[in-house]
């Protein structure tokens, strides 16, 4: 991944996150056109939504006399994917669990795991452990290669030790505790490594973000569907139909169905 994108740029939201002065300074219009919903006593969610599908969840604490305090912002997507999980349990960071929800699940095929950050914290009492859900999942990018097709992915792996299936899943922030840069080594963290094939894509303008981004609704493990987004300068052209993505992603998700 480039060094200038970020999982705001993957969704188009044109924000400096090298300098907090500027991020502040990025954020501060949104912050005042959004709409707040008070969730919880003195927490405040405020969100941004695009037609692009792009998301921002800013995050406020109320300090009293009408003042409030950002906790944290995250970028989300709202798209097409569909994968069937059941829930197994809340994994959140204590630190940040107001607001940043993530759960372990599992696919029932082979029971694979999987761990994603609910996009909508809110959410949360529908991710009870032993429930199967329907998720919507947008898969952040790292490390992105793209293929133009199955064969040229297979032609890839052909000399490589382990040769993975061009559908292949691992739930690498389980048990790899550098898959999210800073993640921490005593908890699951929403990442993974797969790959999947293309069936509809298309380079998005954010009206609200400032910045475009490549969507594209990829088929993957045992039939699953997820929402990859790509910040363009990420790759080199056109991500087209029957491409092959394979990565590492960041795993954001929404349950659409209990």
């Amino acid at each position: 991944m480039l060094d200038d994108a970020s999982h705001f740029s993957m969704v188009g939201f044109d924000l400096d996150v090298r300098d907090p002065a500027a991020f502040t300074r990025d954020l501060a219009p949104f912050v005042r056109t959004c709409q707040p919903r008070e969730f919880a006593p003195n927490e405040v969610l405020c969100r941004v939504k695009d037609p692009s599908g792009g998301e921002l969840l800013i995050s406020l604490h109320k300090t009293g006399r009408g003042g409030a305090e950002m906790v944290t912002v995250n970028p989300a997507f709202d798209g097409e994917g569909r994968a069937t999980v059941t829930i197994d349990g809340d994994v959140s960071d204590p630190e940040w669990k107001t607001f940043e929800r993530a759960y372990s699940a599992h696919f029932e095929a082979y029971d694979t795991p999987v761990v994603f950050e609910l996009s909508d914290p809110e959410q949360a009492s529908l991710a009870k452990p032993g429930q199967k859900v329907t998720v919507e999942i947008a898969a952040f990018s790292f490390d992105l290669k793209v293929f133009p097709d199955a064969a040229a992915f297979q032609r890839d792996q052909k000399d490589k030790p382990v040769q993975w299936s061009d559908a292949f899943f691992v739930p690498s922030g389980m048990f790899n505790p550098d898959a999210g840069g800073a993640a921490k080594a005593d908890r699951p963290t929403p990442y993974a490594d797969f790959a999947g094939t293309v069936i509809k894509s298309e380079l998005r303008t954010n009206v609200a973000g400032g910045g475009r981004f490549w969507w594209a609704l990829v088929s993957g493990f045992e039939g699953a569907t997820f929402d990859v987004v790509i910040d363009p300068d990420q790759i080199d052209g056109p991500v087209k139909t029957g491409a092959v993505l394979t990565g590492r992603f960041w795993l954001t998700a929404r349950i659409v169905q209990p």
